[in-house]
């Protein structure tokens, strides 16, 4: 008899099961193939453009007016049906650049030209005075394989990813009060310390800040509110999954059935008095503790976006000067850090365009030289067309971040000499970033 039922088991769960399995697993496979091969399509339909944005000789404005900018270009965002993402549809994302050739810095934006308008209008409506020129890629003169032995120009480059999980907030100009000096009541300008370090360029360098940002839904915000509940001590629901309640409620009708004829209730019994609450483990948290509670909670309130932020160094052969200009570059981004909730750490382990050896440099030449190369070309093929699925990780940050870690200075407290920018006296537009004579 029992084995009649473990071959009637071994029947249903190996041919009948396997085979599901099996087909499950390649329809799964075409699906995601052929929606691969119709989204490469869309993307190359898709009209990109370059434009650059100079803002007032005099800009006052603080990185809330970026916010604006990013929160208005969320509207980019779309839901689409099985059958649009079959098809390849899907959300379209923007590159936001920081870009300083030879010490001129300048604000260079990637985006569907359908966008456009929507991108002009958020502008606009918070620098009023800023003028907006469509320019070519500066990089277009870059070869997409990197190739050692023909290039003319080394380079550096690396991505940043959070330290923490997405819910944990980088250090912002909003909620940092370190960011104001108290004693002079002015605003230290969180993106001082990276335009600085690019305004030091020989005209011969070329130093690139990119982030590109592909606006997503609230998904990620549940996870951020189960954070919360967890750090303020709220006992955690584990809920039970629909095929387990189906399973579990016969036997618990059985159960109550057998109880209530075993156990009739008693008339002279008590009634059941409330169960008492436990007191708020909040009182017992720290001010450290509470402010990271509240930090999280405020970025909750912002709309998100999937980051790639990538920081990229490059001069002529013989002109290469990465003892000095990296150091640079990577400790200005510290200056998004806060040790008690989040920041941003180059990604050592996967984009950075280098590796030590481990025990002897002789040994491991051979291998350390081919790794090198290998993620050399990596990240060119990654920085170029600026991918936002390419790369190593998934950052969220919200709008405030995003204005922290990218936004027009503030020239009253921000020496800012190669800034380009609106002058008095208009002239006309400059011609775009080539490199092709570095």
């Amino acid at each position: 008899m029992w084995s009649e039922i473990f071959e009637l088991i071994e029947l249903i769960m190996v041919r009948w099961f396997g085979w599901t399995i099996y087909l499950g697993a390649l329809i799964w496979m075409f699906w995601w193939l052929k929606r691969d091969n119709n989204r490469t399509a869309y993307m190359d339909s898709v009209k990109q453009i370059f434009l650059e944005v100079k803002v007032d000789e005099l800009n006052e404005k603080s990185p809330l007016a970026m916010e604006q900018v990013f929160t208005a270009l969320h509207a980019i965002h779309q839901n689409f049906t099985w059958g649009e993402d079959l098809n390849g549809k899907t959300v379209l994302y923007l590159s936001c650049e920081i870009v300083s050739l030879g010490g001129k810095v300048s604000y260079i934006f990637k985006l569907p030209e359908r966008y456009r308008n929507l991108f002009e209008s958020a502008v606009f409506a918070q620098y009023p005075k800023a003028e907006i020129f469509e320019v070519e890629d500066y990089l277009k003169n870059l070869p997409h394989h990197y190739d050692p032995e023909t290039a003319d120009f080394e380079f550096w480059g690396t991505q940043w990813n959070k330290k923490k999980e997405n819910a944990y907030p980088i250090r912002t100009y909003y909620q940092d009060t370190s960011f104001e000096h108290s004693a002079q009541e002015t605003f230290v300008d969180p993106i001082s310390n990276l335009i600085e370090a690019m305004s030091s360029l020989q005209p011969h360098e070329l130093m690139v800040w990119q982030i590109v940002i592909k606006p997503v839904n609230d998904d990620w915000k549940e996870h951020a509110a189960h954070l919360v509940d967890e750090l303020k001590g709220v006992p955690a629901k584990h809920d039970e999954s629909l095929w387990m309640t189906i399973l579990i409620a016969p036997l618990k009708f059985l159960g109550d059935v057998m109880d209530a004829f075993l156990n009739p209730p008693d008339p002279k019994a008590r009634k059941q008095e409330p169960k008492k609450e436990d007191p708020s483990l909040m009182l017992h948290r720290t001010d450290i503790e509470k402010s990271i509670i509240t930090s999280i909670q405020h970025g909750l309130s912002k709309v998100g976006y999937n980051a790639k932020v990538r920081g990229l160094y490059l001069a002529p052969k013989g002109k290469f000067n990465k003892s000095l200009r990296v150091p640079e570059f990577v400790g200005a981004v510290r200056n998004f850090d806060d040790v008690n909730l989040n920041g941003l750490k180059p990604d050592i382990g996967h984009t950075w365009t280098d590796k030590a050896y481990k025990i002897s440099e002789r040994l491991e030449r051979p291998y350390l030289e081919w790794h090198i190369l290998k993620r050399k070309r990596h990240f060119l093929h990654n920085f170029i067309p600026r991918s936002n699925w390419r790369g190593s990780g998934e950052t969220i940050l919200n709008s405030e971040e995003l204005a922290t870690i990218f936004h027009f200075p503030q020239t009253p407290h921000t020496r800012l000499s190669q800034l380009e920018k609106v002058h008095t006296v208009k002239s006309a537009p400059p011609m775009d970033l080539p490199i092709g004579n570095l």
